[in-house]
């Protein structure tokens, strides 16, 4: 059986995804570009303004509106040197489980905003709402970066489950298979849904893919100055090979240059040994006509 995926970008407007075998369309993906959708992005941006009286600060991630970030969100590494100053900040004994990240985006023992940034300050944020309006997006420091089965979070030092898996055996079986990977200390890591049932070489590959793209992000983050893009999860292609792609997959065409290119980047950090299959499509024919 041969199984292709299309991606079809030559519209400015649409993106088609479609899964073939043997001619036969099997999975269908279809979404509008024309609206710009930042959520999930990675940026190193600057503080530009702070706003005591909402606890909030203003940041400037190079999309031409400044992003809004809330004091609760925050993380430890932009005021731990403030509770060691004894300031009499203290974030508290960190409970274990899922009680972890609540306790981390509390705000009760954090520090005023005015006291961890001040402007022109340097702080990598995430997107995690659209602006609506002239309303900018609502950011936050805590970083969460997807697999296909696990999600990495630098931020929380810790092996977890998604919360919505709600068996107890399910949620031990998943948290051992997790800490058999022995994941490096420092970093944060948690289960999806779709890592029920997956084998310990799938998870490993997943981790050590995570681990691959943490690398790179670093490298950007030291290398370039703010504001700047850092990655990017916003985008179709990248979200259906990372959660599609399998080595079942004879060959990705795609119709587009650009596309192509991040596409080929992608998966180089991703499946190094897969980065043939994506492949530049250049008939004259369009490609889901043909």
């Amino acid at each position: 059986m041969k199984t292709e995926m299309l991606i079809n970008v030559l519209q400015p407007e649409e993106c088609r995804i479609a899964i073939v075998e043997d001619g036969v369309l099997e999975e269908l993906y279809v979404e509008r570009t024309s609206q710009e959708n930042y959520v999930g992005n990675i940026y190193k941006g600057r503080v530009v303004n702070i706003e005591p009286s909402i606890q909030a600060a203003f940041v400037d991630f190079g999309v031409g509106r400044n992003g809004f970030l809330p004091v609760s969100d925050v993380e430890l590494q932009y005021y731990k040197h403030l509770i060691s100053e004894g300031n009499g900040a203290s974030d508290g004994p960190k409970p274990r489980g899922r009680g972890r990240q609540r306790n981390d985006r509390s705000v009760r023992n954090k520090p005023p905003i005015q006291e961890i940034f001040k402007r022109g300050s340097e702080v990598l944020v995430q997107v995690i709402k659209e602006g609506i309006g002239t309303k900018g997006p609502t950011l936050s420091t805590y970083i969460s970066i997807p697999g296909r089965y696990l999600v990495l979070m630098p931020a929380l030092p810790r092996v977890g489950v998604s919360r919505t898996i709600n068996d107890d055996d399910a949620r031990r079986k998943l948290r051992a298979s997790l800490y058999e990977l022995d994941p490096p200390a420092g970093l944060g890591f948690i289960i999806r849904t779709a890592g029920i049932d997956r084998t310990k070489r799938d998870l490993q590959r997943d981790l050590n893919y995570l681990m691959r793209l943490w690398r790179v992000i670093v490298r950007r983050i030291k290398k370039l100055p703010a504001p700047v893009d850092i990655y990017e999860d916003s985008d179709m292609i990248i979200r259906t090979i990372r959660d599609i792609f399998t080595a079942e997959i004879d060959a990705v065409w795609i119709d587009e240059d650009a596309a192509y290119e991040r596409a080929r980047e992608f998966m180089r950090i991703v499946l190094p040994r897969y980065v043939n299959r994506i492949r530049r499509y250049e008939g004259k024919e369009p490609l889901f006509h043909k």
